[in-house]
């Protein structure tokens, strides 16, 4: 058990390469990155800790957040938003181990699905919309998706 605990730890401390760095990348750039992912817990931005996953679930159970509230999720929103495009240049351009990488990509596509629900939940919309949308929706995106990836597949040869 030691042996394979050290073996994770090494695997853990290589840097991430080029093909596994591009891999995450392009995940994250698809339409759809946040779907199934976590919202994190709380998130720091400019010295202000934001308690995401209790605002989401909090927005949730309300018909209508206050005028007061509903101001402060709209300025936060594009500050999600920010903070997700700046860690994406991080994992871009940073030398990062594979579980830093991992680390940045989950926390980006979770403060995206943060974005996208507390928007949603502004909208009065239930988070997704009909099962037939977001059907729809994900068929579009495979489209897009695999035009993508056949665009990586000749960039790398």
């Amino acid at each position: 058990m030691l042996k394979d605990e050290n073996r994770a730890n090494e695997a853990d401390a290589e840097y991430i390469s080029y093909q596994e760095r591009n891999k995450l990348l392009w995940s994250l750039r698809s339409e759809f990155a946040w779907a199934g992912k976590k919202i994190p817990e709380s998130v720091e931005i400019d010295g202000e800790i934001y308690r995401l996953r209790d605002m989401v679930r909090d927005l949730g159970e309300k018909e209508l957040p206050g005028p007061d509230e509903a101001a402060e999720i709209r300025a936060l929103i594009p500050k999600l938003k920010e903070r997700a495009k700046a860690d994406e240049e991080l994992l871009e351009t940073e030398k990062l181990t594979k579980a830093e990488a991992e680390t940045l990509y989950e926390e980006t596509v979770g403060l995206l699905r943060a974005a996208m629900e507390l928007k949603d939940k502004l909208e009065g919309k239930s988070g997704e919309k009909s099962v037939d949308e977001f059907k729809r929706m994900l068929n579009v995106q495979k489209v897009v998706d695999e035009k993508r990836f056949q665009e990586l597949i000749k960039s790398l040869k």
